[in-house]
């Protein structure tokens, strides 16, 4: 049982470094780095955004998967019952997490929406709002990243 708490939790922490990590990475570099060269809409710019995509959703599941088993693998889990600090800043974690995938979501169609606009020659200022919606979504998802390990960190007080 130890193993399998243990492989939960290092499978959940690895996911979630992925997962914001390269969120970051396209809001604090890969972005402003082809903006600085006008190259954002450039083909190689554009692989690099919807490359992480897969990434994306792979750790999106695993980490569903993983802090469900980290929930009920857990002693002081009572479902539905919110009497103690421990169960009142799960149940926040659970409601920011759900926020994320909602933002995630969000981010990945308006990826689709840029590349098959881009795809079919669409001018510059047309896909324009679509992109930084998307950049949008990807900025809100970090913050609510921030928070949810700051939950995370209520948890194991």
């Amino acid at each position: 049982m130890d193993f399998l708490l243990w492989a939960a939790r290092s499978l959940h922490i690895f996911s979630a470094v992925v997962w914001f990590g390269g969120l970051a990475y396209q809001a604090a570099v890969a972005v402003p780095a082809a903006r600085a060269e006008g190259r954002e809409f450039d083909p190689l710019t554009r692989h690099l955004m919807s490359g992480f995509l897969p990434y994306m959703w792979m750790c999106v599941w695993t980490l569903l998967v993983t802090g469900v088993a980290l929930m009920l693998f857990s002693p002081k889990f009572v479902f539905l019952r919110f009497e103690d600090w421990w169960s009142v800043v799960l149940a926040a974690k659970q409601v920011v997490f759900g926020a994320i995938v909602f933002f995630s979501f969000g981010y990945a169609r308006m990826g689709r929406r840029v590349e098959q606009m881009l795809s079919g020659s669409e001018p510059g200022e047309k896909v324009k709002p679509f992109y930084d919606q998307m950049l949008f979504f990807g900025k809100v998802t970090i913050a609510l990243a921030i928070i949810a390990v700051m939950l995370t960190a209520g948890l194991n007080s």
